[in-house]
């Protein structure tokens, strides 16, 4: 009897050997290092140019805010003056972006009109001034907008036309440009003297969608 248990304890140590033994398999790794974000940019440069014939003129480009072409400051704007704006309008980013335009367009009549200006309001049945006589054309990307080529019209109707532009798609590298030509015809005369006008435009460049 003995001896049969002695076996039995034997061939229980074998089988508890063989159940902790280890087995090797084959394996391989790879590994996904370096995973990286960059956002891309949108950049609207815009650059504002200008001239004048028969009267003062002072450019502050800008170069992306603020640019502005101001007429007259020392030489009077005057019957027989004329000029030019050109805004040049670059997305120097590496994001596609539409642009959008909103322009006020203001005019401001002399606070105290000399005798002169109010003999021609009265010869002219009203209060006459820059809106009408002081005339534009205005291209985008040598389109007409307002006015037809070489033809100018009266300035009251800028603000309109620059605020229906249809949205436009700058193409990078490509610049998109406008340009106001103006004039006061030699036929404009006292009804004018002492008036203003100045005109606002804020351009905005907007991602795609």
């Amino acid at each position: 009897m003995k001896k049969i248990i002695g076996l039995s304890i034997a061939a229980l140590l074998i089988i508890a050997i063989v159940g902790v033994g280890t087995f090797a398999y084959f394996t391989d790794t790879a590994a996904s290092t370096g995973n990286t974000w960059t956002a891309g940019t949108l950049v609207l440069s815009e650059v504002t140019t200008g001239s004048a014939v028969s009267n003062s003129y002072v450019v502050t480009p800008g170069g992306g805010i603020n640019g502005s072409v101001q007429f007259g400051l020392t030489d009077p704007v005057k019957p027989g003056s004329s000029g030019t704006i050109t805004w040049t309008l670059n997305n120097t980013g590496n994001v596609p972006g539409t642009l959008t335009l909103v322009a006020v367009n203001n005019f401001i009549e002399n606070p105290t009109p000399t005798a002169s200006q109010l003999v021609a309001w009265t010869a002219l049945g009203s209060h006459v001034g820059l809106g009408q006589d002081l005339m534009v054309w205005v291209t985008r990307g040598g389109t007409d907008i307002l006015g037809t080529t070489g033809t100018y019209v009266a300035m009251s109707g800028l603000q309109t036309a620059l605020n229906n532009q249809v949205d436009k798609t700058i193409t990078i590298g490509t610049p998109m440009v406008y340009v106001l030509n103006w004039q006061v015809p030699t036929t404009a005369g006292n009804e004018i003297q002492g008036d203003s006008a100045n005109l606002n435009i804020t351009f905005t460049l907007n991602q795609n969608p």
